[in-house]
Parts: structure tokens; C-alpha cells; sequence
């Protein structure tokens, strides 16, 4: 299980929701968590607080993201539990 957190995102946060995601996960083997600093809740990239302002123009996943995905379905991802 791979689970993708934007460090920037205020709907799902690391602070709140990523510590209940890992709680109930404790004990799980083959449990991948990987918070991406740097990005919102639709994984774009930025910098300083993220606000619904910021969806507003296309822009691109962060390509970090997308590495993350193959790197897991390679199976040559780092697990963390």
C-alpha cells in the first residue's frame, strides 16, 4: 500500500489525518507513507500555506508524485511502516 501526503495540504492533513491513517496501519507489513513537502492536496507543487485559490490554475502533479507510483509498482520502492 502506497500512501502519498502533501505536507501543504490543509483538508487532509499530516498533523491530523496522516497520524490516524498511521495508526490504523500499525502492524501492516508492505506499508509505504511519503509526504511531499512541498505540495497541496492535488499534489501541485508551491510554497507557503495552500488555499482553494491555488486549484484554480492548471497546473502539473508534481513529477515527484509520479515517480513515487512507478517506483512502487516497479517494486523498488523503500517501505516504511
Amino acid at each position: 500500500m502506497l500512501i502519498l501526503q502533501g505536507g501543504r495540504d490543509y483538508q487532509v492533513t499530516v498533523e491530523h489525518d496522516l497520524v490516524l491513517w498511521r495508526e490504523g496501519l500499525t502492524g501492516c507489513p508492505h506499508v509505504t507513507v511519503q509526504i511531499h513537502e512541498a505540495d497541496d492536496h492535488l499534489f501541485f507543487p508551491g510554497a507557503g500555506p495552500s488555499t482553494p485559490a491555488g486549484y484554480v490554475a492548471a497546473q502539473h502533479v508534481d513529477a515527484a508524485i509520479t515517480a513515487d507510483i512507478a517506483a512502487c509498482l516497479d517494486g523498488k520502492f523503500q517501505r516504511e511502516s
